[in-house]
């Protein structure tokens, strides 16, 4: 008799008590609730590293546009040196100097040029304005001649700032259309400052930029007018390279 009640007593203990049932769920509570509390970061380190990857991927897309506007206009587009062309004068940094700006969708993909604008210092970058700098119509070279930004003679886009509604749905301008609010990526191309081992001459058949991949540009906002709002420069990721085209 005694053997059975022994039995039936090892048999109780192998259960489990409900204090150690509430201890195990505590446990368990609390394991899950920092793993959760890390899901947040995860994705957004997720994010980061798709829209870096997209960044890096725009390189070839960048080259592709600036070949496809031509040594001219890219040359007058970033304008930095003056007394370049004149065997009377010598290389100083101009008054006017000029960063052109290409904008790509956060899928990346299409580059395009988007327009020219002046050279501004961070302080003017870190506001809240839309505008990334001056907007540049055109540049008169020292030797003569007019270099448009915009538009043509004939009125016809050459960049982005030059489009109409008109463009915006019109064959093959249509095709390279951006809209404002999915310019999310914005590469911003300058020529290397004076006295720089890559610093533009014209006898060197190449001109030498310095090109900043820099996101988030712009991004909806439907409680602003204009429907997007521009991202102030101290906000923004940077990817870095020198790039070149020949004439």
């Amino acid at each position: 008799m005694s053997s059975s009640h022994e039995v039936l007593g090892r048999e109780k203990q192998k259960g489990f008590t409900l204090l150690e049932v509430v201890i195990a769920l505590a446990v368990f509570a609390f394991l899950i609730g920092g793993l959760l509390g890390f899901l947040p970061w995860s994705v957004e380190g997720v994010s980061k590293v798709r829209e870096q990857d997209t960044a890096y991927g725009l390189v070839d897309a960048v080259q592709i546009e600036l070949e496809r506007m031509g040594f001219s206009l890219v040359e007058a587009s970033t304008n930095r040196l003056t007394g370049l062309y004149s065997s009377f004068d010598f290389p100083r940094e101009s008054v006017n100097q000029f960063d052109l700006l290409l904008v790509a969708k956060r899928k990346g993909g299409q580059v395009a040029f988007e327009q020219v604008v002046s050279n501004e210092p961070t302080a003017f970058l870190n506001g809240d304005q839309l505008e990334e700098g001056t907007n540049q119509e055109l540049l008169t070279k020292e030797m003569g001649g007019v270099v448009y930004f915009n538009l043509t003679p004939q009125q016809d886009p050459i960049s982005l700032f030059g489009y109409d509604d008109g463009h915006k749905e019109t064959f093959p301008w249509s095709t390279r259309w951006i809209p404002e609010e999915e310019r999310y990526y914005l590469i911003k191309c300058s020529q290397f400052p004076l006295e720089h081992r890559h610093q533009h001459h014209p006898s060197n058949g190449f001109l030498g930029l310095q090109v900043d991949i820099q996101w988030p540009y712009k991004v909806p906002d439907p409680s602003n007018s204009e429907g997007y709002r521009r991202i102030p420069f101290r906000f923004r990721n940077h990817f870095r390279l020198p790039m070149a085209i020949t004439r």
